[in-house]
């Protein structure tokens, strides 16, 4: 069924799938990190939630624009 897609629908598809399952990895893999390390951050769990952190604001800007357009009709 995805091969039927067009290229713009299945590149969105995959996009609003996979990136909040990415986010949601790397805040996970951030925190096990940092706990292995006794609760201290390190240079790559630092990394890894500001990655998560990014990925989580890209969701949620879609998701905010959605709602206030709806409360504006």
């Amino acid at each position: 069924m995805l091969a039927l897609l067009s290229s713009p629908v299945r590149r969105w598809l995959l996009t609003v799938l996979l990136v909040p399952v990415l986010a949601f990895v790397l805040s996970r893999l951030s925190r096990f990190l940092q706990r292995r390390n006794d609760g201290q951050h390190t240079k790559v769990s630092r990394a890894l939630a500001k990655a998560s952190g990014f990925l989580e604001r890209r969701t949620r800007k879609g998701k905010h624009e959605l709602d206030n357009t709806h409360a504006i009709r």
